[in-house]
């Protein structure tokens, strides 16, 4: 903020009180310039009609725990983002092709199986869709990690699809711990207890690409896919730390191709680490 001084007089004792209210606003105008509160302002939460108060709430807080999650990672968002709260599915599609600009077939393609869609600076939620606090917490923070790695990595972050979901996942999962709902221990139990009891579920390898991920929607469901993509990021997390999974979209944004920045990041290769998560979604007997 920018003062202009003039050339009048003033009394010594005006002066010193100018002086003394000119301290405390700079000491309060550091105090709320915090690189929380800087990080916290580059989230927008609109609500469209019929999204109730605590509905908003939940998203707000979950939006300000993500932020503090990548903050103590040393990240944080350098583009603002807007969030926006839809009713129903009705709605969340409207908004989906009038936000992001595409047509009704390209909407149902791309929101198969999932209730939010990020990018280009916006989140879009059906709220309809996520109907408990946990299940906004949740989503709202893998939203927010697609954000994140397409800071790192651009728009070659979904060169592996399972990485680029898992590490959504795995975040959603972290930050939703740290909100009081399911511990860690938790959310891997049901995700491996869930692959071993399908007879018929993908192999991580078959999620590479985007083609894959969509067939693996259509045969095998959002459930089963999302629940393999995030049991294998949260397996990379416990024995690497979420730093080396962040390492590795980093490598990604700065020309490394996938199979040498897994390896960079890891220290192993990457259809190593595919078929040692299909010895952890072996079907129980």
């Amino acid at each position: 903020m920018k003062f202009r001084w003039t050339h009048t007089r003033v009394s010594t004792a005006v002066y010193g009180l100018l002086l003394v209210c000119l301290s405390v606003f700079l000491l309060l105008g550091c105090a709320s310039a915090s690189p929380g509160d800087k990080a916290a302002n580059r989230i927008t939460v609109e609500a469209l009609d019929g999204i109730l108060p605590a509905e908003t709430a939940d998203v707000r807080q979950a939006a300000d725990s993500t932020l503090a999650y990548y903050q103590e990672a040393g990240l944080q968002l350098q583009q603002p983002v807007t969030i926006v709260l839809a009713r129903d599915r009705k709605t969340f599609l409207a908004e989906t092709m009038s936000r992001f600009r595409i047509s009704e077939l390209e909407a149902n393609r791309v929101a198969q199986g999932v209730d939010a869609l990020a990018g280009n600076g916006l989140i879009i939620v059906n709220v309809g869709g996520i109907p408990t606090p946990r299940q906004r917490t949740f989503l709202v923070a893998h939203e927010l990690t697609h954000h994140v790695q397409r800071q790192l990595a651009g728009a070659r972050a979904g060169e592996v699809k399972w990485l680029l979901e898992g590490m959504a996942e795995a975040v959603g999962a972290q930050v939703s711990a740290r909100q009081g709902f399911l511990s860690m221990e938790q959310y891997k139990a049901n995700w491996q207890n869930g692959l071993r009891a399908a007879a018929k579920k993908p192999q991580l390898a078959e999620l590479r690409s985007s083609k894959g991920w969509a067939n693996s929607l259509s045969a095998y469901g959002s459930g089963l896919t999302y629940k393999t993509a995030g049991l294998s990021a949260l397996v990379l997390s416990e024995q690497y730390g979420m730093q080396s999974i962040i390492q590795y979209f980093t490598e990604l944004g700065q020309g490394q191709s996938p199979d040498a920045a897994f390896h960079h990041s890891f220290g192993r290769e990457l259809l190593d680490f595919e078929g040692t998560v299909e010895q952890l979604t072996r079907t129980a007997s």
